[in-house]
């Protein structure tokens, strides 16, 4: 065993454990490939890049963007709408057509697309004929995946196995090569869900084994999300500081985790209310969420105020804490940045107790307020790090102040306030970080007052304990939120789902599209609900509903989740229109090109007959159906990459440079002889299954793009070696790179479904093994019928 086969091997292994634990993301996996091969000499460093020109590559962004063409022709929908008129009411009519909908489109176009383009559809027959969508998905996606087989552009390894074997000087696959395995694994597919796999199937509406009703959107959602047992109706009392605040000002989402969905008023139901709409006294707000979280509210007890004004300040300022006022310089990188976002008490040690702008008090919250070149802040701090502001380019002057002149310029009597937290309180033992004063109320803690020793400018890690008292700064109306909203009353009755929608306003269940840069990000950092003004009420995921609108915001979002909204239905059909989600509701997809759509599907015919007759080579041929898709108009040219996955082409690029280092180091010749060479001594059917079982077990976690070029230089040299057809043996390894049936991790697919049918990973694995051992067994008995060995 020389030193690049040890070399290439590690890197293998490396490679393999990071896409099954997805540390990094598959397309940085390629990528560290690429350059572990180039820096340690295994491969040159000038044919290190040489994948990313391979025809593959090109042939698969290419198909991509006719795949776009179908779906923004609405070629595709029109297709799905067909199977929602020949379905009838039989369910195992619909099993089947919507297996072969899935399956043919899948030969022809990007599989992932054809899903994405045929769950509505789905969503749709399972409303009319009253079964769950989860009887449904699994087939849908399963039936993609043995669509791909189909033919030469119907998924990623199949183009790439062809595009080895014309560099090898072979000749690729044809078309249609693929087309009678593929087909058969199709038929064997759609039968056996039909027969034996749909009994398998779960018939559930959420996450657990709960059953549900049949049907209507009230009781789907309600058995999926649990919204009976969220739903919370509170009454404000009689002269409560909330008459007259507007939503952002009663502060529910923050203090309370609470999602307002609707208010009663004098027997008035006002749904999905916007921000600014004023609460009165004696409103019944109907909101999701835990009746546990105003509980503990509660639990903090009267936090007893006394104003002080000189007084309070007077505490704070003693010993080494010191007030300064410092003037923000003209070019100063503190402009148009907030108190907040620039996290000033962290980087200047020192606590900003107020903004003055000319003559005017920056009153409110100032924390968010954006800084402005000439602002003073007056600053609470200790002397020495005051000190070193003199220093700082960020402010063009630094000055001290006494207690008497802060308190007069900067009207600190209207701020300062002292607090006092009761025996038995909540607070008692808790941080004030775990206490959200700051966040949830714009409350600062400067100062905690103890007996056996104050603790000024505390941190965030800081325990309150009962009979301390707090100096605190903040706006009074503030306070007096807190405390109204410590006195909501809940209601005695509670609301139903149903009663929350209307014409106008209502809930859609919504997933990530497949082409979504949204993967890793948080709904507050991409601005959800300020950009549609939608309430996002729960997280649907690995088989549960997360609620709670604290929570949620801060959650990454994952491919395959499904988030249930609610608000006006106008603003849902915008979100429709954002490439970036899927919102199940047929009515509410964007509008399609459908003029356009007979010019899409002559482009299509023309690749394929172009490609299947050899009079381009394929890449040309889908080069040039791309062009023609941009220059009919069923494409936009900036739409093109959007439809291209570019972290597909990084994959594929970087694996190529593997699976060349793995023939150029011998290492390929290596494992053929030692580990498939043995299973060939037992016959040629077990080398077939050995080889089926290394890629298919494979592909149930790693990308099966990749999952092919590693294996391929594996088939390639055992067919050399045992002077068997080179042709069969990679034809197995493209039927076992498909074959993800046993997880949901191995394809985007798979991922797609996962949420919007409430999919556990056992359900994958239950439903998926039989199919797994048929192809199985039909690659061994079968393939080799049609691919001779």
């Amino acid at each position: 065993m020389t030193a690049d086969v040890i070399i290439v091997l590690a890197i293998v292994a490396v490679a393999v454990v990071l896409f099954v634990t997805e540390w990094v993301r598959y397309d940085g996996v390629a990528l560290m490939v690429l350059l572990s091969l180039a820096i340690s000499g295994v491969i040159p460093m000038a044919r290190a890049i040489d994948g990313f020109a391979n025809p593959a590559v090109v042939t698969i962004a290419a198909v991509l963007v006719l795949s776009g063409g179908l779906y923004k022709t609405g070629v595709a929908n029109l297709v799905g709408a067909q199977v929602l008129r020949l379905a009838g009411d039989s369910q195992v009519r619909v099993t089947a057509l919507l297996m072969l909908t899935s399956g043919i489109m899948s030969g022809v176009m990007n599989n992932t697309a054809a899903v994405a383009l045929l769950i509505p559809v789905v969503i749709e027959i399972s409303r009319r004929l009253g079964m769950r969508p989860s009887r449904l998905l699994i087939p849908l996606s399963f039936a993609a995946l043995l669509g791909g087989m189909t033919t030469l552009i119907g998924t990623g390894p199949n183009i790439l196995l062809s595009s080895i074997l014309e560099r090898m000087g072979q000749g690729g696959f044809g078309f249609f090569a693929f087309t009678p395995v593929g087909a058969t694994a199709l038929a064997m597919g759609v039968l056996y869900v039909v027969l034996a796999g749909r009994h398998f199937l779960p018939d559930r509406s959420t996450g657990d084994e709960e059953g549900g009703g049949e049907g209507g959107d009230e009781i789907d959602l309600t058995g999926r999300y649990h919204l009976a047992e969220s739903l919370l109706t509170l009454r404000i009392p009689s002269h409560s500081a909330l008459d007259g605040r507007s939503l952002v000002e009663a502060r529910l989402g923050q203090a309370l985790g609470y999602d307002l969905l609707a208010v009663r008023r004098k027997g008035q139901l006002v749904r999905a209310p916007e921000r600014d709409f004023q609460l009165r006294n004696d409103d019944e707000l109907i909101v999701e969420g835990r009746v546990e979280a105003l509980d503990r509210l509660r639990a903090w007890g009267h936090l007893a105020r006394h104003r002080e004004s000189e007084d309070a300040l007077g505490r704070l300022v003693k010993d080494s804490t010191v007030l300064a006022e410092v003037e923000i310089a003209e070019k100063s990188d503190l402009v148009d940045s907030t108190v907040r976002s620039i996290d000033f008490r962290n980087r200047f040690q020192a606590h900003v107790v107020a903004i003055r702008r000319g003559d005017r008090v920056l009153r409110g919250s100032f924390q968010t307020a954006k800084i402005e070149a000439g602002d003073a802040l007056l600053l609470l701090g200790r002397e020495d790090q005051l000190q070193q502001l003199r220093y700082a380019a960020e402010f063009s002057s630094v000055g001290w102040t006494d207690i008497g002149s802060a308190t007069e310029e900067y009207e600190l009597y209207r701020w300062l306030m002292r607090l006092h937290i009761p025996d038995g309180s909540w607070l008692d033992g808790r941080t004030l970080e775990a206490s959200r004063l700051r966040r949830a109320f714009d409350l600062t803690v400067l100062e905690i007052e103890r007996e056996d020793g104050d603790i000024a400018l505390p941190h965030a890690s800081a325990r309150m304990q009962a009979g301390d008292h707090l100096i605190v700064e903040g706006a009074p109306a503030s306070f007096a939120v807190l405390e109204a909203l410590q006195a909501l009353v809940p209601a005695d009755e509670r609301s139903s789902v149903g009663e929350l929608e209307s014409e106008d306003v209502g809930f859609a269940e919504v997933t990530l599209a497949p082409s979504s840069d949204l993967v890793g990000k948080t709904l507050r950092e991409v601005l959800f609900r300020e950009s549609y003004g939608l309430n996002l009420i729960s997280i649907f995921r690995g088989g549960r509903a997360f609620h709670s609108n604290i929570r949620i915001a801060r959650t990454a979002l994952e491919f395959g989740d499904a988030l249930l909204v609610y608000g006006n239905r106008r603003k849902i059909a915008l979100l429709a229109r954002d490439p970036r989600f899927l919102v199940l509701h047929g009515q509410l997809h964007e509008v399609f090109r459908v003029d356009k759509a007979w010019m899409a599907s002559a482009i299509m015919v023309g690749f394929i007959l172009a490609a299947s007759l050899n009079l381009l080579p394929v890449y040309i041929a889908a080069l040039l159906g791309a062009l023609l898709m941009v220059c009919a108009g069923c494409v936009k040219g900036n739409e093109v990459y959007t439809f291209v996955e570019w972290r597909v082409v990084m994959l594929l690029g970087g694996m190529l440079a593997l699976g060349l280092a793995m023939e150029d180091s011998g290492t390929a010749e290596l494992i053929a002889r030692e580990v498939v060479g043995r299973a060939a001594e037992m016959g040629p059917r077990i080398l077939i299954a050995s080889i089926f079982l290394i890629c298919a077990l494979a592909a149930q976690f790693v990308p099966t793009s990749a999952v092919a070029v590693l294996v391929a230089p594996i088939a390639l040299s055992a067919a050399s070696e045992l002077d068997l057809s080179a042709r069969a043996l990679l034809m197995v390894v493209a039927v076992g790179s498909s074959c993800a049936f046993l997880s949901p991790f191995g394809h985007p697919v798979n991922l797609l479904v996962m949420g919007v049918g409430g999919y556990k990973v056992v359900d994958y694995t239950r439903v998926g093994a039989p199919l797994f051992l048929l192809l199985l067994l039909m690659v061994v008995f079968f393939l080799p019928i049609v691919w001779p060995l």
